[in-house]
């Protein structure tokens, strides 16, 4: 059975979904959530820097920060006792997070602003040289192409229903024939 248009509109959360990209989507699905990863990931990691940078009102992001802690995504850390004020720090989980945020860079460079005038550009710490984000496949080392892509069932694929996974392994098998 297929969702109706109102049940994907009044979905609060992919939580129970079967999906790696879907469950992905509770923490980055929100935009704002992605705007503030990048903000810590850049240092700004305090609510009025926040409020400053991001141009959003302050229940907004006090309800975005809450979520981004309780996700495990950012920790929130105490930096003043009177009155007590705390910065939110990016966690393991958050730097995982930080990576798709950065893997859209060369897109909006791109697509939005044009080759030559993109607005931000990243740097290693290290080497101070420019980095330019691309997914690469971890077992070649070779940029992704969308288009050779196909999707197979994982070990986690929901066994319950059975037909469901007969009809996905064999619309994939013939997706993947490259004849």
């Amino acid at each position: 059975m297929q969702p109706t248009i109102l049940a994907l509109v009044e979905r609060r959360s992919f939580e129970n979904a079967h999906c790696s990209i879907a469950r992905s989507m509770d923490v980055l699905g929100d935009w704002w959530n992605p705007l503030i990863i990048r903000e810590c990931l850049y240092g700004v990691t305090r609510v009025d820097e926040l409020q400053g940078w991001l141009n959003n009102g302050r229940n907004i992001l006090a309800q975005r920060l809450a979520k981004l802690v309780d996700q495990g995504i950012l920790e929130r850390r105490l930096y003043q006792e009177r009155p007590p004020r705390y910065e939110y720090q990016l966690t393991e989980k958050g730097y995982d997070a930080a990576k798709v945020v950065i893997a859209t860079m060369p897109f909006g460079d791109e697509w939005m602003f044009g080759e030559g005038r993109e607005p931000i550009r990243i740097y290693d710490r290290e080497t101070h040289q420019r980095v330019r984000p691309v997914v690469v496949d971890a077992n070649t080392g070779e940029p992704i192409h969308p288009r050779r892509l196909y999707a197979g069932p994982g070990p986690a694929f929901p066994p319950v229903d059975d037909v469901r996974r007969r009809r996905f392994v064999e619309y994939y098998e013939r997706r993947s024939d490259p004849g």
